[in-house]
């Protein structure tokens, strides 16, 4: 009851002052007639976080590094949907991996014995 008061005052209140939009005064709920929905951010979309190696540079002789973009078993290269990068560094990697194969630095059919106890950069998930 007392809220109901309330609003009849507030009512009254805008109605003196000239306000010209309308008020619909139920229970306790103040609307305007003139409300449109409100136009928000997508709640679920996750923050763009960046590349991995947007501020690393790129080089063919790091083998270390390149090789954990690549398979362990059969040495193909991950694509950008398993190691997340960008077009731009997954690019540069591919091109880096295969001019260190063609210099000799990794082998083409496996990765490196060396190297496979590395800690998992991209999130890949291996059947060991």
């Amino acid at each position: 009851m007392l809220a109901f008061r309330g609003l009849k005052r507030m009512q009254s209140v805008l109605l003196q002052q000239g306000n010209t939009r309308s008020l619909t005064v139920t229970s306790h709920v103040v609307q305007h007639e003139d409300d449109s929905l409100l136009v928000m951010e997508n709640p679920y979309k996750e923050p763009y976080t960046g590349c991995l190696l947007c501020s690393v540079t790129v080089d063919f002789k790091n083998t270390q590094l390149l090789s954990q973009f690549i398979s362990p078993h059969t040495g193909r290269i991950y694509g950008r949907h398993v190691t997340g990068l960008c077009g731009r560094k997954q690019k540069e990697v591919s091109k880096a991996i295969k001019k260190a194969h063609s210099m000799g630095f990794m082998s083409v059919t496996h990765k490196h014995p060396q190297f496979m106890k590395d800690p998992n950069i991209c999130g890949i998930k291996h059947l060991d």
